[in-house]
């Protein structure tokens, strides 16, 4: 089978069923799909809702996170066990997540990493001094 899907630049992408990673199409491709009389599969999926702001482009996502929870039990009724059941709950959250990607130029990365450095060879100093004052005995 051939999965078609769309790509951010607009052309049509098609991938094999083989070729698709399973943790990234298809999250529940690792789950048993098995079931014996009376098992019934309770998932519940939440979604929320995400903004992803680009500062540099133009172009903003709005993609939707999820989790899922998998409940898994033998369901009885009068001692007769059920047929197999499956069952999904959505649960969609009033929350929004916003990112934004903010781009930082060169001079600012290189600042931090310089201030990072220098600080621990200040503090190194310090405590240099520190041991070389209590090894003379100078503090009375």
């Amino acid at each position: 089978a051939v999965v078609s899907t769309q790509s951010t630049g607009g052309e049509d992408m098609s991938l094999d069923e083989e070729e698709m990673p399973v943790d990234q199409f298809n999250t529940l491709g690792s789950e048993d799909r098995s079931s014996l009389e009376g098992e019934t599969h309770d998932y519940l999926v939440r979604l929320v809702r995400t903004e992803v702001l680009d500062m540099n482009s133009e172009e903003d996502i709005f993609p939707y996170q999820y989790t899922y929870t998998h409940r898994h039990f033998v369901g009885h009724h009068n001692g007769v066990p059920l047929p197999p059941r499956i069952f999904f709950r959505l649960d969609f959250s009033p929350l929004t997540l916003k990112f934004t990607r903010v781009h930082e130029s060169a001079l600012v990365f290189i600042s931090r990493h310089l201030a990072l450095i220098g600080g621990t060879f200040a503090v190194l100093k310090l405590f240099y001094n520190g041991a070389h004052i209590a090894k003379e005995g100078k503090f009375q």
